[in-house]
């Protein structure tokens, strides 16, 4: 008896172990695609929404992030919610390239750091997502259409791009085909806010998990749609909406997000950002966590004289000294009699040269420079130089001219009134709130925008020249409120020892 047991016992366990492994074959494998429904903005903008900017050509901007999602994946058994994936965490690294004035360049690779979910293995015959993967890398080519120029225009771009299907099978972060979207990106700076809009479209594999039979289990191609609103310069509090819609499944899903950025220096930037998941579609969560930094490089500033004098200075030109005598020279004939030298102009009768009169027009005297006695001077000339009394300056991050048209009225006048003068270099400058590339622009249109005042004022456009030196010439400290407000500004000279336009006609003589 005992012995009959104990056969009957052995086969038992063998029929055990043998059906173990049947049952683990059973579970279906999970069907490939990418689970990530975040896309995070490697360039200018917000994080997770372009505005239509793009980095200027040389610049480079890397992005290391750390990325916590809590339940991304739930899909229907039976009836009830089932949850593949509890949690998921990636790291992600990207990186935008400016190439043209028109054209950008981006890539990003993320890597599933960890990811874990209920074991459905055993009751619905579904395998376990992996643990860890690399994911599928992307690459997208941003187009400007409109706003190059300037950081305060309409900025407008196209986005093209596309996702590998490559990556760690099992893991969900592929799809089985290539996927791609096109979109068009949309912003403008005011000051110191910066809305942007986005709208496109992604086109992708169609596909459903293993054992759903619901369509509202599927992904598919989705219109796309966001908004965002960035407030601030060194630190930035962003908030960004975006929403998409699945044709095939008539399906919706949405997802708010909002934090912090700050830059550290100008190469260094810090930001986390938060939010929560709108809908059940796959890949929404319930909230997200996102934290980290990017590194910022442009061209290399050119560097600043050693000696700055911020003024408007020139030198009239001078008689070319006479050669030493080197061997003796016959005996000269006497001289003839001395020539009285010609009184010089005074078209306004102040006593005051034409030559040295900030104000030829008016009568004024010799200690205001040729100007109304009781008036300041903002212009004045000697003998050796052109001063310019006081600057110009903007308001933060615009190209408005804040209380200056005095100062440029009178400069106009001076420069009409005195066309032997040579050509005048307009430099703009700021403060180091933005990054270099941004920078540089903007004080490329406060220059731009000083030149138009002036040639408003009926100044030839060919007597002037827009310079922009970004942060890198400051009069003050950025330290304080009143230093950055010094160092936005805009600054005039004369172009010493370059040659000087043409006559506006052919008849009209060159100045002595």
């Amino acid at each position: 008896m005992g012995l009959a047991l104990h056969r009957y016992g052995r086969a038992a366990l063998g029929l055990l172990l043998l059906a173990a492994p049947g049952r683990a074959q059973a579970a279906a494998p999970l069907t490939s695609f990418s689970l990530e429904r975040l896309e995070v903005n490697p360039g200018l903008g917000a994080l997770t929404l372009g505005n239509g900017e793009l980095l200027a050509p040389g610049s480079l901007r890397v992005s290391l992030l750390g990325h916590y999602q809590r339940a991304p994946r739930v899909f229907h058994v039976d009836g009830q919610d089932a949850s593949l994936l509890r949690y998921r965490t990636t790291g992600l690294l990207a990186l935008a390239v400016g190439v043209l004035p028109w054209l950008e360049l981006q890539g990003q690779l993320p890597v599933v750091v960890r990811q874990r979910g209920d074991d459905l293995t055993a009751s619905q015959g579904i395998a376990s997502p992996s643990r860890s993967g690399l994911g599928a890398p992307r690459f997208d080519a941003r187009l400007g259409l409109l706003g190059r120029p300037s950081p305060e225009a309409l900025h407008l771009a196209l986005d093209l791009g596309v996702r590998l299907p490559v990556g760690a099978s099992g893991a969900l972060v592929r799809d089985s085909g290539f996927s791609g979207w096109g979109r068009l990106l949309l912003g403008k700076q005011l000051g110191w806010v910066s809305p942007a809009l986005e709208a496109g479209v992604l086109l992708r594999p169609s596909v459903s998990p293993a054992s759903s039979t619901d369509v509202s289990d599927s992904v598919g191609s989705e219109l796309q749609v966001g908004a965002g609103l960035t407030v601030g310069r060194t630190l930035r509090g962003e908030v960004s909406a975006r929403g998409a819609y699945a044709w095939e499944q008539q399906r919706m899903r949405g997802e708010v997000l909002g934090g912090l950025r700050y830059a550290f220096a100008r190469w260094l930037e810090g930001f986390a950002l938060g939010g929560v998941g709108l809908g059940d579609a796959p890949g929404t969560p319930t909230f997200r966590v996102l934290a980290g930094l990017a590194f910022f490089s442009g061209p290399a500033p050119r560097p600043p004289p050693e000696n700055i004098v911020y003024e408007l200075v020139t030198a009239l030109p001078r008689a070319p000294a006479e050669a030493p005598i080197e061997e003796p020279l016959p005996p000269a004939p006497p001289p003839p009699p001395e020539a009285v030298p010609e009184p010089e102009t005074d078209t306004d009768g102040d006593g005051v040269p034409d030559a040295l009169d900030a104000c030829v027009q008016e009568r004024g005297t010799r200690e205001q420079s040729g100007c109304p006695a009781g008036t300041r001077p903002l212009v004045t000339l000697t003998r050796e130089r052109l001063l310019l009394h006081g600057q110009v300056f903007f308001e933060p991050g615009a190209t408005t001219l804040t209380g200056a048209s005095r100062v440029l009225d009178q400069l106009a006048r001076v420069l009409l009134e005195h066309p032997e003068l040579p050509r005048v270099s307009i430099e703009g400058h700021t403060d180091t709130g933005g990054s270099d590339a941004v920078n540089q622009r903007l004080s490329l249109a406060r220059a731009e925008a000083v030149l138009r005042y002036l040639v408003q004022k009926g100044v030839p456009s060919s007597q002037l020249e827009a310079r922009g030196f970004g942060a890198r010439r400051p009069t003050s400290t950025n330290a304080t409120q009143e230093g950055r407000e010094q160092n936005r500004r805009a600054e005039l000279r004369l172009l010493i020892g370059e040659p000087a336009p043409p006559p506006p006609s052919p008849t009209q003589a060159p100045p002595d």
